[in-house]
């Protein structure tokens, strides 16, 4: 199945993912051309390529299609370590301080701190947790909401997860709402605090970590801010309504600390900057877009980058020096470089046709697809399954970063938010189809791959495919997703 990643970039090793696999060989053979027109990640075109077939990819998110470019193109690892050398070695970079007044800092200085011994080390995380304390006392408070607020009244000062294992027969997150609106009617107050911090070596006393601390001694004080640029983009649709999943920020920025914001902002104004070749660019790019998730917010402590679907800040969460977080990401991507093989040929879609190229990258939309009739030999795609994750709305933590514009307009997925019911996505879904006929060659199979639980569901999938021009070929369930073969009847 394939990978829609939005945390953390995964790759794909060598071995094609055995269920898309079988249906590739099933369903075409060497040299055939394959489409995926919701390509995602780009596994199931990875896949075609690895069997030999020729592959077009198609997407409408411009980070989905970086990440699918960047890991099947891939570029050269000699360009890549030396653009990186490029980006890391200047020691000094801008940043603003109190008073807006900008200085110069190196990065090890910037996450470096005051060990208790007096001696400066570098920081390589710091978790931070949410304290309590009690302010008022409102009326018409649940029982649970009475509860909590004795709590921390009898206790003075506690922390989330502390206030969490006085309640074990609660649900945590009834424990978090109860918090939230007490927060939210001034009767607690709510403090972010550090309470570990790691550092990258043992100081020369031999601490290697700190627990709870009231203050973190910074070489470079705080406030710090951002002096290059970064995204500020808001958590909302172009109509301006606020995102289905938003939580706890207002802007992407929010995502981050300040002081990991000045690093991450520097970074992107060095790999911008770079005279690189458009493929080492993809993979620096893609790089950086891994780095952000994995020094954001969004990191519990207890470990996992973007647990779930939405903008979450834990309770108690972690943040990466996100220096180290990129230097672990190249290697990462650098290891995936040197095990990846031969890279493909890629071109634009009638050179891949024309069988003069072996993959296409499209940043299109499914339903208008920019290829001649009848000539695609087989389509397997794995569209979004109605309303279980808003992948556009969540990419814009990175393409904001890109400057990129989503089409939200013509996003397949169901969202009371953009005014997009079932009957809407189906009316979508129809579009899709129609298009799959126009450039399906007659006789050749169409495989959707579904992860849906409702039967009735499933079978206006399988009406609506019908109605359009195909037959069901085949049917099968593999690890809870339901892959659906239809055939192209005759024109």
């Amino acid at each position: 199945m394939m990978t829609r990643s939005l945390g953390l970039i995964r790759y794909w090793g060598r071995k094609p993912p055995s269920m898309i696999s079988k249906y590739i060989e099933e369903f075409s053979k060497r040299g055939d051309l394959i489409l995926d027109p919701f390509g995602g990640s780009g596994s199931i075109i990875r896949t075609a390529l690895m069997l030999e077939r020729r592959a077009i990819y198609v997407d409408l998110n411009p980070f989905a299609k970086l990440v699918a470019e960047s890991t099947i193109v891939g570029c050269s690892l000699e360009n890549l370590v030396k653009a990186v050398k490029d980006v890391i070695e200047e020691e000094k970079f801008r940043i603003k301080i109190k008073g807006k007044r900008t200085i110069e800092v190196n990065a090890r200085e910037l996450f470096s701190i005051e060990c208790p011994c007096g001696k400066s080390v570098e920081v390589s995380s710091v978790s931070f947790g949410r304290v309590y304390t009690f302010k008022s006392e409102p009326e018409g408070l649940t029982r649970l909401q009475r509860k909590v607020l004795d709590v921390i009244q009898e206790h003075g000062s506690i922390t989330h997860e502390e206030l969490v294992e006085r309640f074990p027969n609660s649900p945590r997150n009834g424990i978090t709402n109860a918090l939230k609106y007490l927060i939210k009617h001034k009767a607690v107050n709510e403090k972010t605090v550090p309470v570990r911090v790691t550092y990258v070596e043992p100081c020369v006393c031999g601490v290697s970590k700190l627990d709870k601390l009231d203050v973190l001694r910074w070489l470079v004080k705080n406030p710090v801010y951002p002096a290059y640029w970064y995204p500020r983009a808001k958590m909302r649709y172009p109509d301006g309504e606020v995102f289905l999943k938003k939580r706890d920020v207002e802007r992407v920025y929010e995502l981050f600390d300040y002081r990991t914001l000045a690093y991450l902002s520097y970074l992107w104004y060095k790999i911008r900057g770079l005279r690189i070749s458009p493929a080492t660019r993809r993979c620096l790019y893609s790089i950086f877009m891994a780095t952000l998730a994995r020094s954001s917010k969004m990191n519990r402590a207890s470990g996992g980058t973007w647990p779930i679907n939405s903008y979450w800040i834990p309770r108690t969460y972690l943040v990466r020096n996100p220096r180290l977080t990129f230097l672990r990401a190249v290697e990462d991507f650098s290891d995936f470089l040197s095990t990846c093989g031969q890279r493909p040929k890629s071109g634009h879609p009638l050179k891949v046709i024309e069988g003069k190229a072996n993959v296409a990258f499209v940043l299109g939309d499914a339903k208008s697809l920019p290829l001649p009739k009848s000539s695609v030999d087989y389509v397997i795609t794995d569209p979004p399954h109605v309303d279980e994750a808003q992948f556009f709305e969540l990419s814009v933590f990175y393409t904001s970063w890109m400057k990129k514009k989503l089409d939200f307009e013509n996003e397949l997925v169901v969202n009371p938010k953009q005014g997009k019911n079932l009957t809407k996505y189906f009316k979508m879904y129809s579009s899709f189809v129609s298009e799959v006929k126009r450039i399906l060659k007659p006789g050749r199979f169409f495989t959707v791959i579904l992860h849906e639980e409702s039967k009735s569901i499933l079978r206006m999938f399988i009406e609506i495919t019908e109605n359009l021009g195909f037959s069901l070929h085949d049917s099968n369930e593999v690890d809870n997703f339901y892959l659906f073969t239809f055939i192209k009847k005759d024109d």
